[in-house]
């Protein structure tokens, strides 16, 4: 095996107050500086949606409004920016970044943090970054609180269609494109607005094309995004150029939360990545980064991925502590009641949900003697869970061509979760390749995630997922701000989650931010301008997660409740 297989193994593995603009946000502890926070806001890691000019020229679909307007996009869930910044000169919401296509920045530069302007708004194209996803603002009495690294309550499926949307309409509305070209261009000759709309429908071309391939056949609602099915149609349709794989966006979950990935053994609801770099890099090429995977080979696996800004947000993300909560603002912890509860989940609890002082990987079984915080691990059958989502990427299957065949075992279909794998450690080991990043580095990257040789004169294995049909069942450090829960988000409360499948709500609304202090989660009752969540709907079921199977009397449910709001 050459050394760069070595490496390419190791990379993988409601309308509330809290939606007021300018409405002043109290910062939680976790351990993030103001630069920290803001850096990882607003770097770029290669996503590029829309050129960045035309994003900010582009009016709503019916409406003349501008669609960048902080008021229209908060109505998709996006968190409004504290204030403009040198990466995001027009103070667009959390986890928007420009990306200029320039080289990525030198290592020790995104490393220390250096924040260099983005440049005139004029170039480059907007993308999104993990904290769009991953930053929530939570509500307790009408005040507003940072989350940084909390699910987000975001509606991003919603969002791209009507993205698209606008992008139609202008191109075909002679009035908006003209005040469209006139934003673009300033005062546009006859030739610059002909030229302005040959690019513009030929961009609408591409990006009706890519709305249709994500469309979710189930609405996902705030908080909820098939990103998998997304991510391998991205790969193999639109990279590959196959349209025969595609298929339906069918199974959203819910963002998880951000803090302890770092330092966990894997990650995703189902656990099939290790690698940091692996999963970073799958992510960014899921929201709008581009690899080729056809034509030339010498082009093969090249990419948009930035893998100095990507290994900088996972040290950052390293450094970022779970939120605590708040008795002064949130109210005061029953000590004697979170006792008992400490009790109930060691019995109850503590075998799949690993919790303080966690139990860590043996380090034997890793190359380097790394350990890592365990997961538990859940056959979705024996936990009674929708199916949908598990079924959904374990029975899906994946024609290659001579590009991802060549980056796994050469095979014309594969399992869809070895083409993620394969083809993402394709795209990662070339950017390292081209960027000529040094051994210790490339495996610094890769988060150590290598299992040791098998043999005296063997090289060391990938983390290979145990099995695809089981879902993670990680520590629960922060679970107050990351409600609704399961894996699809169909259980509003962690009240109900410790109850009865028939006492769980059969339908509730998603969106809202006030906190559920009592039964842990999020306000869910039904209010203007929030996503009316029906548990009966396929990927949407709200079964399973019966534990003790006994059941739990309602002291000992808020017995649990008080417990978790102190890990």
């Amino acid at each position: 095996m050459k050394l760069g297989s070595l490496y390419l193994l190791c990379v993988m593995g409601v309308a509330s107050p809290c939606f007021q603009a300018g409405a002043e946000v109290g910062f939680l502890d976790q351990g993030w500086s103001k630069e920290t926070r803001e850096a990882f806001y607003f770097t770029s890691q290669g996503s590029r949606m829309i050129p960045y000019a035309w994003f900010m020229a582009l009016e709503r679909p019916v409406e003349p409004s501008m669609f960048a307007d902080t008021e229209n996009l908060r109505r998709y869930g996006f968190v409004p920016a504290d204030s403009a910044h040198p990466l995001n000169p027009d103070a667009l919401p959390i986890g928007f970044a420009i990306d200029t296509g320039e080289p990525s920045r030198t290592y020790g530069e995104v490393a220390l943090g250096h924040v260099t302007s983005a440049g005139p708004s004029s170039r480059g194209d907007l993308g999104l970054t993990c904290a769009a996803c991953h930053t929530s603002n939570v509500s307790v009495d009408g005040k507003l609180f940072r989350v940084d690294g909390a699910p987000a309550h975001l509606d991003f499926d919603s969002f791209y269609a009507d993205l698209s949307s606008a992008v139609t309409r202008t191109l075909l509305d002679p009035a908006k494109f003209e005040r469209f070209a006139a934003r673009v261009l300033g005062q546009p000759s006859v030739t610059g607005a002909a030229e302005l709309r040959l690019q513009l429908a030929a961009f609408q071309t591409r990006m009706a094309g890519e709305t249709a391939m994500r469309r979710p056949v189930l609405a996902s609602g705030f908080g909820r995004v098939d990103a998998l099915s997304q991510i391998i149609n991205s790969l193999s349709v639109r990279d590959q150029g196959d349209p025969a794989n595609l298929r339906s966006v069918e199974a959203p979950t819910s963002y998880p939360p951000l803090w302890l990935t770092p330092d966990l053994e894997f990650v995703q609801w189902n656990p099939i990545a290790s690698s940091p770099i692996g999963r970073n890099g799958g992510e960014v090429l899921g929201v709008f980064g581009v690899t080729t995977l056809k034509g030339d080979q010498k082009d093969w696996f090249t990419s948009s991925i930035r893998l100095y800004e990507l290994h900088a947000m996972e040290r950052w993300v390293s450094e970022l502590r779970p939120p605590r909560w708040d008795e002064e603002a949130f109210g005061r912890i029953q000590t004697e009641v979170a006792d008992a509860g400490e009790r109930l989940f060691g019995q109850h609890c503590a075998g799949c949900h690993n919790a303080p002082p966690y139990r860590r990987t043996d380090p034997a079984a890793n190359a380097f003697k790394k350990t890592f915080i365990e997961i538990g691990r859940v056959n979705y059958k024996s936990l009674g869970v929708d199916p949908l989502y598990t079924e959904s990427l374990a029975q899906r299957l994946v024609q290659t061509n001579a590009a991802t065949a060549s980056a796994g075992s050469g095979k014309s279909i594969v399992p869809a979760a070895v083409y993620f794998r394969d083809t993402v450690a394709a795209v990662i080991n070339r950017a390292m390749d081209d960027a000529k990043i040094d051994r210790d580095t490339k495996l610094e990257m890769s988060g150590y995630r290598l299992r040791p040789p098998k043999t005296p004169d063997g090289l060391p294995g990938a983390y290979e997922a145990a099995s695809l049909t089981d879902l993670k069942a990680g520590p629960l450090a922060g679970l107050w701000a990351t409600g609704p829960y399961l894996h699809n988000g169909s259980v509003p409360t962690v009240y109900e989650l410790l109850s009865p499948v028939e006492e769980r709500r059969k339908v509730f609304w998603t969106g809202a931010r006030e906190l559920d202090r009592e039964r842990l989660g999020f306000v869910s009752d039904e209010a203007p301008d929030l996503f009316r969540f029906d548990t009966s709907l396929p990927g949407n079921r709200n079964t399973g997660h019966v534990y003790p199977p006994q059941g739990l009397s309602p002291d000992e449910r808020r017995a649990i409740i008080e417990y978790l709001k102190r890990q």
